[in-house]
């Protein structure tokens, strides 16, 4: 297989995939949503309808992708308020990524392929580039995930964040989170795996990073934790399904020219909801722009 794009753009393109499945109905109604869940100070609500950095980053890159008409002046003041150096990495990856999507959104439309992504760091002021510079390279646990900087999720947003910001990044060892099976945990030694450290691990692999092969009977093992009706627990004992882990499983294995055994378009019209939006599955008739973006991510990798 050859070297894969960033993984901003992998997303990009798998989102992509997925707004051509949509009907025009749908599409229309998911716009609607994006445009709707901007704030007013410029940033994006998360599910308590409160400007949320995190939730920014996902209505972004909804936006460039539905053409959702949103407010890029007031967007640029509210990222401009953010202190990049008191964020850990979840915060300042979503910051570094929000200035790049709201770059690439001046684009004019018709020129906004993958490939406008690629020089999109340079719309990084200096000093946002340096603190996800010095935060890669202290390794502060407090700000990773779990206060674990060498966990497959921490490392897969820290690739995440060098992508972005265009700076060298190695992944640790991930051997130590590796289980039997071939599947991975968030905790060194740990002995349940979860969908989402190996989807991460899986991802991180792909790049060539990590330290360990993905033999064909991890990626079925992987493939084999898939509910009936379409949808990826968290981990094996969870009750049900949810769409983070169904997306972020059918991402990775998409990687590797894997589909899963179910599709996942039933539990995805169950989890689309009134509103245009997607929440994070039956019974869950909140939408925000985090389920959403999965919504869409998964049906581009089917």
């Amino acid at each position: 297989m050859s070297k894969p794009d960033s993984i901003t753009q992998q997303l990009y393109q798998a989102l992509r995939r997925g707004r051509e499945l949509c009907a025009p109905e749908a599409l229309s109604a998911m716009a609607e949503f994006v445009a709707g869940q901007q704030h007013g100070d410029g940033g994006f609500v998360n599910r308590a309808g409160v400007a949320d950095g995190y939730y920014g980053m996902f209505g972004l890159l909804l936006a460039s992708v539905l053409d959702a008409r949103i407010d890029l002046g007031r967007l640029d003041t509210a990222l401009a308020r953010q202190d990049p150096r008191a964020l850990d990495l979840v915060h300042l990856l979503c910051l570094l990524r929000s200035r790049l999507l709201a770059a690439f959104l001046r684009v004019a439309p018709g020129l906004r392929g993958v490939a406008a992504l690629l020089p999109a760091a340079r719309a990084l002021p200096k000093d946002w580039r340096d603190a996800a510079h010095d935060l890669l390279a202290t390794g502060d646990p407090g700000r990773f995930p779990n206060h674990d900087a060498q966990s497959p999720y921490s490392q897969f947003l820290a690739l995440s964040l060098a992508q972005d910001a265009g700076l060298p990044w190695a992944v640790a060892d991930l051997w130590p989170y590796q289980l039997a099976s071939g599947l991975f945990s968030n905790e060194r030694g740990g002995a349940i795996a979860s969908v989402n450290a190996t989807s991460a691990a899986l991802v991180l692999a792909r790049y060539g990073q990590g330290g360990v092969a993905v033999a064909a009977s991890a990626l079925d093992a992987f493939a084999a934790l898939q509910r009936p009706d379409g949808s990826f627990p968290a981990v094996v004992a969870a009750p049900a399904g949810d769409l983070l882990s169904t997306a972020t499983a059918c991402f990775a294995l998409s990687l590797y020219d894997r589909r899963p055994p179910h599709s996942p378009r039933a539990f995805l019209y169950d989890a689309f909801t009134a509103s245009g939006g997607f929440s994070a599955g039956p019974g869950d008739d909140v939408a925000d722009l985090e389920y959403t973006t999965y919504g869409l991510l998964t049906m581009g990798v089917l």
